[in-house]
């Protein structure tokens, strides 16, 4: 496994990196029929190519717990709200904006609800659509997030925040295996110990600071940040992105499976890679500072 981490885990990174480099080169545009693209084109098309996988991952799981879910209708609604958190215009009024929200979110519902009722079985029907869109929403509104904080920042603010979260899980991971005694929630997670969570923590603190520095340096468009506020940050996501971790450790142990699945060798499916970060996100939003 840890020879597959770390085949996979490289490759991910330098093509994400890749994929930061070119989102920043192209920024904003405007196509031939008026659309006007937002700051994270790239970005939106790693997330819209990302749902499907992670629908069949929560597919595998309700289907585990018996749980009726519709996989189309929790692919189309993740693409919805992707689609929509990044097409939305800034200037739009913040009651039409809700309003694109809301329809969503009532729509996804109703049409699931018609799916899953369709063969004429109504059992599990309000706990299905009620399971296809609550999951539907935390991985997309959780992509989404940085997509409005891309629309303020420069697209290496996005692979900065990855960065810290990703740090401390391979802080934590490599710290743990090599000096975890005390274990940490073990009917939750066996394998996570006080040990290396204080080792990513410290981790992503240290990745936080050289991040600052290099954005005072490099990033002169961008807000400075003080290297006391940038480590407060590393370990404030670090511990998000570890409850993020616990919280999808939850739902597989409760669904019975160990990985969400193996599309990833060495590191499990789309969920195992975006548990941590799902639930940075909105803090990040929030709490770095505006340009």
């Amino acid at each position: 496994m840890l020879k597959h981490r770390l085949i996979t885990g490289p490759l991910l990174s330098s093509a994400l990196i890749a994929l930061i480099y070119f989102d920043e080169c192209i920024g904003t545009t405007t196509c031939e029929c008026g659309i006007v693209f937002q700051p994270g084109l790239l970005i939106a098309i790693l997330a819209m190519l990302s749902a499907p996988l992670a629908a069949l991952e929560f597919g595998s799981m309700a289907t585990n717990l018996r749980i009726r879910c519709s996989i189309p209708m929790l692919i189309l609604s993740m693409e919805a709200w992707i689609v929509a958190v990044y097409l939305i215009p800034s200037h739009m009024q913040v009651e039409k904006a809700l309003a694109i929200f809301a329809t969503i979110l009532v729509l996804s519902f109703v049409l699931t609800v018609f799916m899953l009722a369709r063969g004429k079985q109504l059992e599990g029907v309000l706990s299905g659509a009620s399971f296809t869109v609550a999951t539907a929403g935390y991985v997309a509104l959780g992509f989404g997030l940085l997509l409005l904080l891309r629309r303020d920042h420069s697209a290496w603010w996005i692979m900065g925040i990855i960065a810290i979260v990703k740090v401390c899980d391979t802080g934590a991971f490599f710290v743990g295996c090599n000096y975890g005694k005390t274990k940490l929630i073990p009917w939750i997670s066996p394998a996570k110990t006080w040990e290396g969570l204080i080792g990513g923590l410290a981790a992503a603190s240290i990745t936080a600071v050289l991040l600052a520095s290099a954005n005072n340096h490099w990033l002169v468009n961008e807000p400075k940040i003080s290297l006391i506020l940038a480590a407060f940050i590393g370990v404030l996501f670090g511990l998000l992105g570890q409850l993020g971790d616990l919280l999808m450790s939850v739902f597989k142990r409760d669904s019975g499976i160990k990985d969400a699945s193996t599309v990833l060798p060495g590191l499990g499916g789309i969920l195992d890679v975006l548990d941590s970060l799902l639930i940075v996100s909105p803090i990040a939003y929030w709490l770095l500072p505006s340009s």
